[in-house]
C-alpha cells in the first residue's frame, strides 16, 4: 500500500517507450509506483511480454502498480450483471497478477442512472473484492458523472468497504470545485489522488484539453495548495500521481518528461506543507 506522500506516475504522461523504459523513467526519478491504462498493458502484451516478466520488471525497480485504468460496465446496471462480472474479474485479475491493489470505474456514457450505476458499482465491488482489488470512481465533467457531487453518493450507498473515490485535480478544477463537501467526505474514502494544473478559462473542447494540454503541477490557476490541504485535513488514503497528460511534455523522452513532473509535483507538495 502506498501512502499519501509516495508519487506515482501516470504512464499517459510520458512518451510512447517499452513497458521497461517507462518503469525506468519512473525510478530514476524517485516514483513509488505507476499507473497505467489498459492500452499500455496491451502494447507491453505486443511486446511480448508476460505477466510474470511485467511483475519482475516492476519488482526488479522497486516500482509498484498503483492503479490499472479502466472498467466502465458497472455503470450500466444490474441488467448488465453478466457484462460488469466479466470486465471486472479480467481487469481486476490483471491488477491482482501485476501487484496493483486498485482498479479505475468510470462512465464514458453521457447520462446514467444513479440508482442503476450505484447497484452495479456494488456488483463490481463484490467481484473486485475476490481479487483483492479497490474500485476507485472517478467524475469525468463530459460524461453522466460530471463531478465529486456526482461521484460521491455512488461510492457511499454502494456501501462497499473496497469502493473509493479517485479525485483528480483538473476534473476537480473543471467541474467547480466544492470545498465543502470534499470535508464532508470521510478520508479514506478517497483512495487515489491525480494532480496536474490548468489555466483558468477552458478550452472549447474539454475532452481534447484534458488529453493534451494539461500543465505541470504549479503553472496554472487551480489552488492545488488549498485541495492537498484540504485533502490532509480529511486524513485521505493513498498515493498522488502526477497525471499531467500534455503534447508538450510526451514530446520529451520518457526520463526528462518524468523529471519534470517529479520535480512539479514535488514543489507543489512542499508549498501545501
Amino acid at each position: 500500500m502506498l501512502v499519501p506522500d509516495d508519487l506515482v506516475l501516470c504512464l499517459g504522461a510520458i512518451g510512447t517507450a517499452t513497458f521497461a523504459e517507462r518503469v525506468r523513467a519512473a525510478r530514476e526519478n524517485g516514483f513509488a509506483g505507476i499507473s497505467m491504462w489498459m492500452s499500455h498493458y496491451d502494447e507491453a502484451r505486443a511486446e511480448g511480454l508476460s505477466h510474470a516478466e511485467m511483475r519482475a520488471i516492476l519488482d526488479g525497480a522497486g516500482v509498484k502498480l498503483a492503479m490499472l485504468e479502466y472498467i466502465t460496465a458497472w455503470a450500466s446496471g444490474p441488467a448488465e450483471r453478466e457484462a460488469i462480472a466479466e470486465e471486472t474479474a479480467r481487469i481486476c485479475g490483471i491488477a491482482e497478477e501485476l501487484g496493483s491493489d486498485t482498479v479505475l470505474a468510470v462512465t464514458m456514457a453521457p447520462a446514467i442512472d444513479p440508482a442503476e450505476a450505484t447497484a452495479g458499482l456494488a456488483i463490481a465491488c463484490d467481484v473486485a473484492a475476490g481479487y483483492g482489488q479497490r474500485l476507485g470512481v472517478e467524475f469525468l465533467p463530459w460524461t453522466g458523472i460530471p463531478n465529486l457531487a456526482a461521484a460521491w453518493p455512488l461510492v457511499r450507498d454502494a456501501d462497499r468497504p473496497n469502493a473509493g473515490l479517485v479525485l483528480d485535480s483538473w476534473h476537480w478544477f473543471r467541474s467547480g470545485p466544492d470545498p465543502d463537501l470534499l470535508r464532508a467526505i470521510p478520508g479514506e474514502k478517497v483512495i487515489h489522488l491525480q494532480i496536474s494544473d490548468a489555466p483558468a478559462e477552458p478550452e472549447p473542447d474539454v475532452v481534447a484539453e484534458t488529453i493534451g494540454k494539461r500543465l505541470l503541477p504549479g503553472e496554472g490557476a487551480i489552488d492545488l495548495p488549498e485541495l492537498l490541504r484540504i485533502l490532509d485535513e480529511i486524513g485521505r488514503q493513498g498515493p498522488t500521481a502526477v497525471e499531467v497528460f500534455s503534447d508538450w511534455l510526451r514530446s520529451y523522452p520518457p526520463v526528462e518528461g518524468a523529471r519534470l513532473a517529479a520535480e512539479a509535483a514535488r514543489t507543489v507538495l512542499a508549498d501545501a506543507r
